[in-house]
């Protein structure tokens, strides 16, 4: 008896991914959703047991604000499709693992605001949720499959979007769609721009949006509070005091003000 307790504490233990659960409104997708497809049977983890499903980049999404991920193979139309559902822990969040993970899109499919296709991935942000689908092919028939299994995804999610009307004020929503991204840490940081990694160097609590143009970067940077944004300015030598609503020049060549207490917009 005490024998048997044992080894299913160990297992519960070793498997957290088998145990876990999903909120009541996450936007699975079964056979209910798609008749015509096998699903394998779903692999869920939340919070640190992601790193038993990616051990390399579980630090990124939970520098981000992780909750839980569903995993499921789609047999469907000829083709295998690996459908990741991410939930982070806002749209912030999603966004921020969103942007920077997208790379060299050929289409942005009218799933949501913010999407990207690539001849083996459909990348979605949608509220809170970050969806990847995989394909093993890149045949058209692939992405019209991944655009329907997308839709039946987007079409669950009733959280509202991301609002950069704060961070970004007069920036057009194509600049955002196209050459922004969100960080929280240094690993978003690293992997939206690596050329900013000393820029951002030993500063915490702060969300960050940045926009790369021809000829300039904005960076929107909102700090947890002042102490943060004050190491902020002192490792570039400003002063924080003299920042303000209108904007002024700062030595190393940025035009700085303040958005708002402890929210700074900064252009390079």
């Amino acid at each position: 008896m005490i024998k048997n307790f044992f080894i299913s504490l160990i297992l519960v233990l070793c498997f957290p991914a088998c145990y876990s659960q999903l909120p009541d409104d996450f936007p699975v997708i079964d056979k209910n959703d798609l008749p015509d497809g096998k699903f394998s049977p779903s692999r869920i983890f939340n919070g640190t047991s992601l790193f038993g499903y990616i051990n390399g980049g579980a630090e990124l999404y939970l520098e981000y604000g992780f909750s839980a991920v569903s995993v499921t193979e789609i047999d469907y139309s000829g083709g295998i499709y690996k459908t990741e559902i991410y939930k982070m822990t806002g749209p912030e969040a999603a966004f921020g693992i969103f942007s920077v993970s997208k790379y060299h899109c050929l289409d942005m499919p009218a799933l949501s605001e913010f999407t990207c296709r690539t001849k083996y991935q459909l990348q979605i942000c949608k509220g809170p949720y970050y969806i990847s689908i995989i394909n093993r092919k890149g045949a058209r028939s692939d992405s019209i499959a991944s655009i329907r299994i997308g839709k039946i995804i987007t079409d669950k999610i009733k959280e509202g979007e991301i609002d950069f009307s704060g961070y970004l004020p007069g920036i057009f929503a194509e600049a955002i769609q196209s050459k922004c991204f969100l960080a929280k840490g240094r690993l978003g940081i690293v992997n939206g721009s690596p050329d900013l990694e000393d820029y951002f160097n030993g500063v915490r609590d702060y969300t960050a949006v940045v926009v790369r143009g021809e000829t300039s970067t904005i960076l929107s940077v909102k700090f947890k509070n002042f102490e943060s944004l004050a190491e902020f300015a002192s490792r570039h030598n400003w002063n924080a005091d003299d920042f303000s609503a209108t904007g002024s020049g700062v030595p190393s060549g940025e035009t700085v003000k303040k958005l708002a207490d402890n929210h700074l917009y900064i252009e390079k």
